[in-house]
């Protein structure tokens, strides 16, 4: 099976940067996607539908979450 033996020599604070960058790497992937993209298949371009910002919501969430506990 998985042997995880070697993360038990990282500090709790440099494994909470690695999992941070874990989630806000697909947030900085999306803000290079073209605007055609996220729009694929809408019928209307209205701002709800932007998968940018529903990116950014969520990875904040995630994130603030994950700082505070």
């Amino acid at each position: 099976m998985f042997n995880f033996d070697w993360l038990s020599n990282i500090d709790l604070r440099t494994a909470k940067i690695l999992m941070l960058l874990a989630f806000f790497s697909p947030l900085i992937f999306s803000l290079f996607l073209k605007k055609e993209y996220i729009y694929k298949g809408a019928t209307d371009k209205k701002i709800w539908r932007n998968l940018r910002l529903w990116i950014m919501a969520l990875t904040f969430i995630m994130a603030t979450v994950y700082i505070y506990f």
